[in-house]
């Protein structure tokens, strides 16, 4: 089932929008998509809400920038408190407003990795990085402030009976799943360890440097072998399809194939030139350009990535 609904009130929610996705034994499920910080960002930023009868739980904030229209949201979702906010990884998309939620939401509890804790509470690393790596990008999403240390929940279970954590490295080093199981049910939150989902019939890799296929692979297979009933994307789709998980790991293979004879004819093989050569021997990629020049242009930025990932890979032998 699938009702979007509009705030209504602050220009900074104007293209904001919340999506009923689930409502089925006792349990709600919505993505609440936010504004894009930058042209061709649309349907990009997207925080999942889960409602269960033992509490409230949020997947991935976002970043400081679009912390004003999750408020909003999550209001006019009736949410006046958040037990658990789970980070999948800290990357500044998906955590950077972080301590921004947890200053209006102060019962809330963070699960994130423990590697990622020294990071979310000192995130001078974290900002500086980011600025290196994104530009003026990490500028519209937002500076990353401190996070109180003991609004980091050091174990699980948390409140929320039915919620498991699945190490899945391989788009960070740090990179984590949730699994929520409630009788038949089991809803995915696969952050970006299976890649970028956008409907329809467009996937890619997630898969910047440094970028370590094993680890990648083994990750995927973990999530295939959790059966979900229902996968949440970072970015951005929601299916009752679990084969498109196997899909994300045969892409895998296939780009890791296809590259690596490409870089047999070409050592010193271009990026550009490796996007056309997968775009040839990708079926998932080839949607790209349906969905409008600013959004193809930023997949192309992120496909480009991914491809780094995979060349440096593929020269190290990891």
């Amino acid at each position: 089932m699938t009702k979007p609904t509009k705030p209504t009130g602050q220009i900074s929610c104007e293209k904001g929008y919340a999506t009923e996705l689930l409502d089925i034994e006792g349990v709600s499920l919505h993505r609440l998509t936010l504004p894009p910080p930058a042209p061709g960002f649309e349907d990009f930023i997207t925080p999942w809400l889960l409602k269960t009868r033992h509490g409230t739980l949020l997947v991935d904030p976002g970043p400081a920038a679009t912390i004003p229209c999750l408020a909003e949201l999550l209001k006019d979702q009736g949410v006046d408190e958040l037990d658990l906010v789970l980070l999948t990884h800290i990357h500044i998309d998906h955590s950077g407003g972080i301590a921004d939620l947890i200053s209006l939401f102060p019962g809330a509890k963070v699960v994130s990795h423990p590697r990622s804790f020294r990071h979310l509470t000192d995130p001078a690393r974290l900002w500086e990085s980011s600025q290196k790596v994104l530009g003026d990008l990490a500028n519209r999403y937002g500076p990353i402030k401190p996070l109180p240390e003991d609004a980091l929940l050091q174990d699980l279970p948390g409140p929320i009976p039915g919620l498991e954590v699945i190490a899945t490295p391989g788009h960070s080093s740090h990179h984590q799943s949730y699994v929520f199981t409630n009788q038949d049910m089991k809803i995915l939150f696969a952050g970006e360890a299976a890649g970028v989902y956008l409907g329809g019939s467009y996937i890619r890799p997630a898969t910047p440097p440094r970028f370590f296929f094993d680890v990648a692979y083994g990750s995927l297979q973990k999530l295939m072998a959790v059966g979900p009933t229902a996968t949440c994307y970072g970015h951005f789709g929601f299916t009752h399809n679990p084969g498109w998980l196997n899909k994300a790991a045969e892409q895998l293979v296939l780009w890791r194939e296809a590259l690596a004879e490409l870089i047999d004819t070409k050592p010193d093989v271009a990026v550009e030139q490796a996007l056309t050569y997968l775009e040839q021997k990708d079926p998932y990629l080839k949607g790209r350009h349906r969905f409008g020049e600013q959004i193809a242009s930023r997949e192309r930025y992120f496909i480009q990535n991914s491809i780094k990932g995979f060349l440096q890979a593929l020269k190290e032998g990891t």
